[in-house]
């Protein structure tokens, strides 16, 4: 049942992320071989995905005021 909930958590990220998803991947696939401790690792792919992400945080944060502001105008 916990990998049904990680694959369904994988796709809902996914598929909040569209095309950023595919450079966490890869941002990700291309720090495993490197010989650091996994906190470092994951610090480096943080410093080398954070423009993303401020980018789709706030492509959220204003799909959630479209979806607040038809709400109420309903």
């Amino acid at each position: 049942m916990k990998s049904f909930w990680i694959t369904l958590l994988q796709k809902a990220i996914a598929a909040l992320l569209a095309k950023d998803w595919d450079a966490v991947v890869s941002s990700v696939y291309l720090l495993t071989g490197a010989d650091i401790p996994g906190e470092q690792k994951r610090e480096q792919v943080y410093l080398m995905l954070r423009d993303a992400g401020v980018s789709v945080a706030t492509w959220l944060l204003y799909a959630a005021i479209e979806i607040a502001y038809g709400q109420i105008k309903k």
